[in-house]
């Protein structure tokens, strides 16, 4: 039904049933009491609430709520509900439906997998309350019994056909009415009327030609159709249908021209392959049509997220990499990126995948007509867990030609464990990426990336997480006074300096400390070099040696350009103060025993020593572009990852490792680059998450 003649039909039942009161009820039977008038009420509640308004297509639990809840007011208002038999029992039915509507609301939740109990449980109770609690039958039920409560006492005292008689009776067809009206009119009525106007009749669309997947179907569209839009849904059926029968479901993807026709794909929401033969065509349908066949399908993905359908799993896919049947023109549409979000659902759960290529492809149309295409690549990052606040890897793949979708930002989600940094948000989505500081400090992390890419500003609001949190963090830094310094970006209030000469970690005031490194000649190699690496291994000796102490404070060591206290054994000379680097790599393997973590940040990992960044279990790495830092992130990720490392974007990462949120390796945007300005970084700095 359109929505004019909604409006129609409910003006036209209200008005008779206003008619039907004050015209006839209240003038048969003008001694009756108040409680009488519940005839009034539940009918002008099932007219409104049960068949032209609210409940047009399908009934849903929050529908059912409210049916029960508005009854529940009507019962109790009664002056006398002794009067009315079976008051109680009515009473006590609203309730038990109330509870299982209230259990299906509460506990269903489409994100989580479909088949735990507690969602098993909901789908059962929502089925038995949405036909229980239905306004067609709950206040059908109270219409009814307050007909024979109050009136049908005037039937039984004459055999005569009496003003009373016909009063009940008209009230029983007036019901009757009520309820049948929707089939008649989507059986003969709109049938009728398509046939006298000849208008908002189906249109034929095209011939089936072929079926490439138990979902897809082709068909051969016809001259001088105009091409819908994605998503438009139409119908399977014979050549000339019977009125009203629509025939089976689909759901318009794309089309492919060829030399001599254009083919039109479509998406089978209920055909089976024996329904594709010679006779059978595509026909466009009416809105109204259309509209009934997505309440036909409330629970298909599909059809409720059919705006952000972006392609169908392809061939080649495994549990890591998804291959991607694009749908064309769908990319300028959407603006995918490399980073964006897909997901695609099975084992009953969403399963989400990051954009990391796409490839040009070919495929035969008709004969050896061949039509071009994309081919998406994307790599599983996994289900997100409410619950836990994480992604897990859901360790298998999906059916072929499954639908996939795009992901679109929602609602921020809010952190719950405070021991946790918000690195940054999968791009264009709501999902954090955060790093748990805990594993950061006992398992290390490193952070690499060029300069100018972000790696000082994140650096510095991870320290001041871990200070929120109660940590101790030194800061290793060599050129403290340089505009890019890592303290600049540090809030100044929770930061002191000592000299690496005078360094007591027992008699800091604050949560950070900078160390400014008193730098002689003999911290210089023959070539000038600054080689501080025995300055740091006596820093950190006298760290252990506090900690050991009392090892309940967590303790992380930052160092800033970290080549300057731990090179590699290439940088300068070879003997270039590597005694002590290996000492310093030994004392690092221990420090995780005693609560002390290692902050590695660098611009070039080729010149650090690799004994110690392997022991970094978090890598944060922005954009990079010598083959060394390639080289050292290939033991985390795959080489698709590796490629995009050149190319990242600024203020964007890859976040891989054990304190990373995300089992998977997975890019993030961790900065607002509108804030990336000139003159801005104090502001910007302030305003990183």
């Amino acid at each position: 039904m359109t929505k004019l003649k909604n409006l129609f039909y409910l003006l036209a039942f209200g008005g008779t049933l206003l008619a039907i009161k004050f015209l006839l009820i209240d003038k048969i039977f003008p001694q009756f009491p108040n409680d009488a008038g519940i005839w009034f009420t539940s009918g002008l509640l099932l007219v409104i609430l049960g068949v032209f308004v609210t409940e047009k297509y399908f009934t849903r639990s929050l529908d059912v709520l409210v049916n029960v809840i508005t009854l529940i007011v009507v019962l109790l208002t009664l002056d006398k509900p002794e009067l009315f038999r079976l008051w109680d029992a009515v009473f006590f039915y609203c309730i038990a439906v109330g509870i299982l509507a209230l259990i299906s609301f509460v506990l269903y939740d489409e994100q989580k997998d479909q088949n735990l109990s507690s969602q098993k449980i909901a789908d059962m109770s929502g089925t038995v309350a949405r036909f229980l609690g239905s306004s067609r039958l709950l206040f059908s039920i109270v219409f009814i019994l307050s007909i024979f409560n109050y009136f049908v006492f005037s039937i039984e005292k004459s055999q005569l056909i009496t003003k009373e008689q016909v009063a009940v009776l008209v009230l029983i067809i007036f019901w009757g009415a009520v309820l049948l009206v929707e089939p008649i009119d989507r059986r003969f009525i709109q049938p009728l009327f398509d046939r006298a106007t000849r208008k908002n009749r189906d249109k034929l669309v095209g011939k089936v030609v072929r079926r490439i997947s138990p979902n897809i179907i082709v068909a051969e569209q016809l001259p001088n159709i105009s091409t819908p839009s994605a998503g438009t849904l139409m119908a399977l059926n014979r050549l000339r249908p019977t009125n009203g029968d629509h025939g089976r479901a689909l759901m318009y993807l794309y089309s492919q021209d060829t030399e001599n026709s254009r083919h039109a794909f479509f998406f089978a929401l209920d055909s089976s392959p024996d329904e594709v033969s010679e006779d059978i065509y595509v026909h466009s349908i009416e809105v109204d049509a259309q509209r009934a066949i997505a309440a036909r399908f409330p629970d298909n993905e599909i059809i409720r997220n059919r705006s952000n359908l972006v392609g169908f799993v392809d061939s080649g896919s495994d549990i890591d990499i998804l291959k991607i049947k694009m749908i064309e023109g769908v990319d300028n549409e959407k603006r995918i990126k490399e980073g964006d979000l897909v997901s695609v659902s099975f084992y009953g759960s969403p399963t989400k995948y990051q954009i990391i290529n796409v490839q040009t492809a070919s495929e035969a149309v008709q004969g050896t007509n061949k039509q071009g295409g994309k081919i998406i690549t994307a790599q599983q990052i996994g289900a997100w867990q409410t619950d836990k606040q994480k992604f897990e890897d859901m360790g298998w793949v999906p059916e072929i030609n499954a639908p996939v979708f795009i992901e679109s930002a929602g609602e921020e989600v809010e952190l719950i464990d405070k021991n946790c940094y918000r690195v940054g948000v999968v791009p264009k989505s709501s999902y954090p990426i955060y790093i748990n500081l805990e594993e950061c400090v006992t398992h290390h992390i490193a952070i690499i990336g060029k300069t100018g890419t972000g790696k000082s500003r994140m650096s510095a609001k991870i320290i001041e997480k871990m200070a929120q949190i109660g940590y101790q963090i030194i800061i290793f830094e060599l050129d403290r006074k340089h505009a890019q310094s890592l303290t600049r970006y540090i809030d100044s209030s929770l930061v002191e300096e000592q000299a690496s000469d005078a360094f007591d970690l027992s008699k800091t005031t604050k949560p950070i400390v900078s160390i400014n490194l008193q730098v002689d000649a003999k911290a210089k190699g023959t070539t000038g070099t600054v080689n501080l690496s025995d300055i740091a291994a006596g820093l950190i000796e006298k760290v252990i040696q506090y900690q050991i102490k009392d090892e309940t404070k967590k303790i992380c060591i930052a160092m800033e350009e970290a080549y300057d206290f731990i090179p590699e054994s290439t940088f300068g000379s070879q003997a270039f103060g590597q005694p002590t680097v290996s000492r310093i790599s030994q004392m690092v393997l221990k420090c995780r025993k005693h609560n002390i973590g290692l902050l590695v940040i660098t611009q070039r990992t080729a010149l650090v020593t690799k004994t110690i960044l392997y022991q970094c279990h978090t890598i944060i790495a922005l954009q990079s572009f010598d083959e060394t830092s390639k080289n050292f992130m290939g033991a985390y990720i795959n080489q698709r990852y590796l490629d995009s490392m050149s190319i990242l974007p600024r203020f964007r990462a890859i976040v891989v490792g054990k304190g990373s949120s995300c089992d998977k390796p997975v890019i993030v945007d961790f900065f607002d680059p509108k804030l990336a300005t000139p003159n801005a970084t104090a502001r910007a700095a302030a305003t990183i998450p």
